[in-house]
This record gives C-alpha cells, structure tokens and sequence, in this order.
C-alpha cells in the first residue's frame, strides 16, 4: 500500500528523463532506440523508419501483419507506402481495405490516410535511368526497384469452376479469361533468353538434370486442364549509392511445370548483372523438400527446380560473359591494329574511293600519293574492307577517303596490302577463343532460401534438409563438368542480416 504525502501532485505524471537502448547485435546494431521496452521501440521503428512496403502478391502470409499493423500508423508524419504492381494493389485494395474485412485506412475512395499506394510498372519504366539503372524507380530514400511479373501458379479447381479472371496480365481489372495450355514438347526453363528475346527451344540437353518428381502427375490430375494463374513479383533492388542489387523473389512456380512461365524472363535481366558484378544477392523460395510431388507444390519451388532454374541462369551468365571477352578481344584487336599502322609509311600514289557497301560503313581508300590525314564518318572496327562492288572484303585495317561533310581523324594505313590483294581477302577469321579463365558462373552469388513451409513434425527443421538436398545437387553438377554452378546457398532466419 502507499501513502501520498500532503505535497504530492497527483494532477501530473511524474518527469522521467528519455532512456535510449543501443542494440548490439542484429540488423539493427548500433542504432539507438528512445525506449526501453522491446515493443515501445517496435513501434517506434515501425512508425519512423519504415517508409515503404514492396508487396510481392496479395497472399495473407505475405500481407497479414502489415494489414494488422497499419492501425499503429497512426502517429506517423506522413502516410506508408505500399508499392506493387497494378494487379496486386487493387487486389489489396478492393478485398482487403474495403472497410468489411479490414477499415479503408488507405488515401482513396474516402479513406482514413495512413497508407497510400505506388503502383509499379511491370518491367519497370523504360524512360527512366540509364545503363543498369535504366527503368528503375524510386520507393524510399536511396532505393530504387524494377518489378517483374512472375507466375505463382495455378489454383486446384479447374477454371471453368471459376467466375472470375485469371491472371492479372494487364492492369485492368476485366474479366477476361486467357490461361495458356501446356505444349508437352517445349521445356520452358531452357527457354534462351538472352536481350530479352524469348527462344522456344527443344527439351532441355543439360548434362544434369535434377531428379524428376516421383510418380509423375496424380490421378485424375489433368495438366492440360485451364486454370486460374496466380500472378506474383520479382523485385531488382538498387542501392544508389552503390549501385550494387540484389533480386527479391515472391512465391514462384518453376518454369519446367508452369503453365504461364516467366522466371527465363528475370533469369535474363539478371545474367548481365551477375556477370557484371553489380548483383550480389537472389533472395528467392524453396518451399518444400524434394520429396514433394510436382501436383502439390502449390505453386512453389523444391530444390530439384530452385537448381534447375539457376541452370537457366548459369547458361545465360556464360553467354553474356563470353560475349563481353569478345568485345574485349575485338577492341584490342583495333588498338593493336591502330597502333601499328602510326608506325608504317603513309604512302599513297593516288586517292580512288571505293562506294559504300550496304554490310559496310567504310570505304576503303587504294593508291600510293602521300595523304596526311583522311575522313570517316564513325570510328571504324576491323571488319571487312570493301570491294569496288560493295561485297565483303578483307580483314585488314581500312583507310577512308577524304570526302566532304565528313568529319576528320587519323587511322591505320592498309599496312603494305596492294589494292588488289584488299579487293580480294575474304571474310575476316573468327575471333580466337579467349584466353581468360572464368570461374563458375555463379561464383560470389549469394542466394539466399526463405519461405520455406514447416512440416510440424518432430526433429531437425525442414530447412536444413532443404539445404542438403542443394548442396547435393551443386556436387553432382560439379562432379559431371568440374565447375558447378559456384554460387553460396544461405538459410534465411529469423532476425538474421545480409550486407553485399
């Protein structure tokens, strides 16, 4: 029991000075908070240092806890961001903040403010950025994303059973019904696209190839049956300071069982980054154990799939890789060309201008009368020199004749070659192999394994079996061509940080 003295002010709470707590460890070390308590600071990060949520798909294991938190949102300055693509903002919208399953706390249609909404370009806005940034648009001070649509699956019932729309292609809300079927002989994860460019192929050659679902579809499982595709998203995250990524996976069905296959499409955007060095991390799920049959997936990944998808990928990253070797190697091919032609006699004894051919941007200048300086209209590559026909030419290094309106430079003489003997090379030799020794394509790739679903069962998690099934699968790949796919398989957990 206590007594109050005469003197006290009961009107007025008592004066504490602000405690902060410094945390030590986690995401979040040496941040300070301006509470004591676990949760009061929980809701101070909540409400000051979050700005915006990227929704991959209107799921409720990925929405609930932000739908029941937003009324904590209350005291913010300014109202959260909620940023996803068309289809998965309206789904939010319309069957979430409709002020029956949850109050329109949202700014539209009447709504209380605390949320608001940014709806993203699939693919990304191609008028913003430059280079690796190009299409990318900003969510939240010094993060930019680009969002690419994805398939989640199919649900069970076959879509006839269904009154509504099937995927969210486009951002109306119609009920147009378009749901792909299967074509048994096209194996959509080897599907080549690189640039972008979709190459229907035959099944797949690989010389692994993860082991098949047992047993094959159920009975009375009908693959070619149309069904209601759930769209989902892929997240490119940037760092601008840095420029570094990493790539962020919502809920994805493998392309090798999909009957809507998209993920080739993310795989080829990525390539170019991870050869590039800029992305670092794929956060991407692995939902289940091998032990799983294809036809109750769910519309997820198991670890036969996650390494067959990052198969596609790794053919894609050695493609572009070989690529730029050939650029290199062609550059200094023309810088060694170049150079050797300054220290040759630039002697001609007459100017004769060779028309240009329609394969050509150069023509090539026979004669023997000293010429200081001669014109062309962009810098040259060693390529074919041109004939007095227009046909292909030889592979030595051209000279172009002055003509007018075209702007001046120095370049590389015809290196001793009489006119006749240009006139009558052939088409250049293909570049030699390059030298350089790549390591595996996916060395230095984090990928990291999350929504991973929890068997309930006595034991180990199911995480960790999930992990020993990939690095099974990464062994035996190393063991039939000797490299592997090189990249670093993670568990997410729980409070756990990344830093790339």
């Amino acid at each position: 029991m206590s007594v109050l003295s005469d003197d006290s002010d009961i009107s007025s709470p008592p004066k504490h000075e602000p405690v902060f707590t410094t945390l030590d460890v986690g995401p979040f070390a040496g941040l300070p908070f301006p509470h004591r308590s676990a949760r009061a600071n929980a809701a101070h990060f909540v409400r000051e240092c979050v700005s915006t949520y990227l929704i991959t798909h209107p799921h409720l294991d990925h929405l609930a806890g932000f739908v029941i938190n937003t009324a904590a949102f209350h005291n913010t300055s300014r109202p959260k961001k909620l940023a996803g693509l068309p289809s998965t903002v309206n789904a939010i919208k319309i069957h979430l903040f409709n002020d029956v399953i949850w109050p329109n706390l949202t700014d539209e249609d009447g709504g209380v403010g605390f949320v608001t909404f940014q709806r993203l370009t699939d693919g990304g806005n191609i008028a913003v950025g430059e280079g690796f940034g190009s299409s990318y648009i900003e969510v939240c001070d010094g993060l930019c994303v680009r969002g690419m649509k994805i398939t989640h699956g199919h649900c069970s019932r076959p879509l006839s059973a269904w009154p509504h729309r099937a995927s969210d292609v486009g951002l109306s809300e119609a009920t147009t019904i378009a749901t792909p079927t299967i074509n048994p002989a096209r194996h959509p994860s080897d599907d080549g696209l690189l640039g972008g460019i979709r190459a229907t192929r035959t099944p797949s050659t690989a010389p692994y190839a993860p082991p098949a679902t047992p047993g094959g579809s159920l009975p009375g499982h009908d693959a070619t049956a149309r069904r209601v595709t759930v769209d989902s998203t892929a997240y490119f995250i940037r760092d601008d300071a840095t420029g570094r990524e990493v790539l962020m996976f919502g809920d994805v069905e493998p392309d090798a069982v999909s009957l809507n296959p998209r993920t080739a499409q993310v795989w080829a955007e990525a390539a170019p980054r991870i050869a590039a060095g800029v992305l670092r991390a794929v956060c991407i799920e692995c939902s289940y154990e091998d032990a799983q049959h294809d036809a109750v997936l769910f519309g997820h990944l198991a670890p036969r799939h996650l390494v067959h998808e990052l198969q596609t990928l790794a053919r894609m990253v050695r493609a572009r890789r070989a690529d730029d070797d050939a650029r290199r190697e062609l550059r200094k091919r023309k810088r060694s060309s170049h150079d050797a032609g300054r220290n040759s006699p630039r002697k001609v004894s007459k100017e004769v201008v060779v028309p240009l051919s329609s394969s050509s941007s150069a023509a090539v200048v026979m004669g023997g009368a000293a010429v200081p300086n001669v014109y062309f209209r962009t810098p040259l590559l060693p390529a074919a020199a041109v004939e007095s026909g227009g046909g292909g030419g030889g592979s030595a290094p051209q000279t172009i004749a002055k003509r007018r309106g075209l702007r001046s430079a120095r370049i590389t003489e015809l290196g001793g070659m009489s006119p006749r003997t240009v006139a009558r090379s052939e088409s250049p030799p293909p570049l030699p192999t390059p030298s350089v020794a790549h390591p595996p394509p996916l060395a230095g790739l984090t990928v990291i394994i999350m929504h991973v679903k929890d068997t309930l069962r006595d034991g180990a998690h199911v995480g960790a079996s999930i992990l020993r099934e990939l690095e099974g699968h990464e062994a035996r790949l190393k063991e039939m061509d000797g490299i592997g796919l090189g990249c670093t398989f993670v568990m997410s957990r729980s409070g756990g940080s990344y830093f790339f």
